[in-house]
């Protein structure tokens, strides 16, 4: 999503699929890849086993667009000729001479590729590399309880199964589509909060895929805000099922009477560990997996004069009025979750004191470690203290569009790296 300075800066959570991916949710009609051999084959013309070569070359004759036929005993498949290498043979010097009046069993391939109609078309794929390349060349035979139905093409097999790759690939990203409906519907009701709690804020969300590992949570309350910024291991599909589990947590766990932003980080590590089996309990080499988060954890009381804040590994920006550039506060080294982290580990929160007019950023590893500039080096904690420090006058919203522009700026030519959080806030207007 893009950042629109003179609208609410929340992301809000689409129900269509995005505009890239368009064809991911598309209705249109679509026809059905071939599903089995049988889909695949013809009923071409056949030769009987007690042919001629001589009798072959004139069938040949009278069929030019055949490329290979199936060669048949009693309506039993027992061979196949590929056009080009009788051909081939047939020309040869004294070949007609010597071979024109034996079966045409001497030139064919005697162990064809046959499968039943009803194979599907992935199978049939597994066999016919198993087979070679002759499959691609000759093709193979379709048969029905052992009798003749038809010949497919090694062309028509290999349209199958880029047909079977399109559709696969379109159920993948149909797929993909609906989990970013559900990552963004767990994302609307944060954003409602944080727009109830804070007049001057700004949010930018941007996957660097269709989902991405990236999130955000906040629950307002009388007595003040929570709320969580957090990365997850990696991005794409499975950086958003960790932000499912990170959020299905924090839904569960922040409460008016359970707020406390150090005690959240605690208990979403040891939720983390249980949930992959990554706990210590567990024991040595249990888990498959070693995935969790940094991420940053606050509570803003509702006079905004100060913010606790508990940050695993992820650090926040405070920029006060009178001040050229915003001080930058690193985090516990201790991240969430992951097998070095102990399952008792606690992170503590430290109280920063606020003025009417300072400004509360945190950016993610998609703004800290973007590569660019005329040196291709990352943006870094400087750049970014330096453009909040310089933005804070304007408001929250301004400094986080800002900050947005500058990474696309920085970026320029170069890839994005990473997902990407920008959450600036204000909490009490000077």
């Amino acid at each position: 999503m893009t950042f629109d300075a003179s609208a609410s800066s929340e992301p809000e959570p689409s129900t269509e699929p995005p505009a890239d991916d368009a064809a991911a949710g598309s209705s249109a009609w679509r026809a059905p890849p071939a599903a089995n051999a049988g889909a695949i084959a013809r009923p071409l013309p056949t030769l009987d086993v007690a042919r001629t070569n001589d009798e072959v070359m004139a069938f040949l004759t009278e069929h030019t667009e055949l490329e290979s036929m199936a060669v048949l005993k009693d309506g039993t498949p027992v061979g196949l000729i590929n056009r080009k290498t009788f051909l081939e043979a047939y020309v040869r010097p004294f070949a007609r001479e010597v071979f024109g009046r034996r079966s045409c069993a001497e030139w064919m391939d005697r162990a064809p590729l046959c499968v039943d109609v009803a194979t599907p078309v992935g199978e049939l794929v597994r066999r016919a590399i198993a087979a070679g390349a002759k499959v691609l060349k000759d093709g193979f035979i379709a048969t029905s309880e052992g009798r003749y139905e038809g010949v497919g093409t090694g062309f028509a097999l290999m349209e199958a199964m880029s047909a079977l790759e399109v559709e696969r690939s379109r159920k993948l990203l149909e797929s993909i589509g609906y989990a970013s409906m559900i990552q963004r519907s767990h994302l609307r009701a944060s954003a409602d909060h944080l727009g109830a709690a804070l007049a001057d804020h700004g949010l930018v969300w941007e996957p660097r895929d269709v989902v991405g590992g990236d999130c955000y949570f906040f629950r307002h309350f009388p007595e003040g805000t929570f709320g969580a910024v957090l990365d997850c291991t990696g991005h794409g599909v499975p950086g958003a099922f960790m932000t499912l589990i990170a959020l299905s947590f924090l839904e569960h766990a922040v409460t008016p009477d359970a707020r406390e932003p150090g005690a959240t980080l605690g208990g979403l590590n040891r939720y983390i560990k249980r949930v992959l089996g990554q706990s210590a309990a567990e024991g040595p080499g249990a888990a498959r997996s070693d995935d969790g988060l940094d991420g940053v954890c606050f509570w803003l009381p509702r006079d905004g004069a100060c913010i606790d804040v508990a940050s695993a590994h992820l650090g926040v920006f405070i920029a006060h009025p009178g001040e050229g550039t915003a001080t930058h506060h690193a985090g516990d080294r201790a991240s969430v979750g992951y097998h070095d982290t102990p399952d008792a580990h606690e992170w503590s929160a430290r109280r920063h004191l606020l003025q009417p007019g300072s400004l509360v950023a945190v950016a993610t590893d998609g703004v800290l470690d973007q590569v660019g500039g005329p040196r291709r080096i990352a943006l870094g904690r400087r750049r970014v203290a330096d453009l909040l420090g310089s933005s804070r006058a304007g408001g929250a919203r301004a400094a986080a569009a800002r900050l947005l522009a500058a990474v696309v700026e920085w970026q320029g030519d170069e890839p994005r790296r990473d997902d990407l959080l920008i959450l600036a806030f204000s909490p009490r207007t000077p």
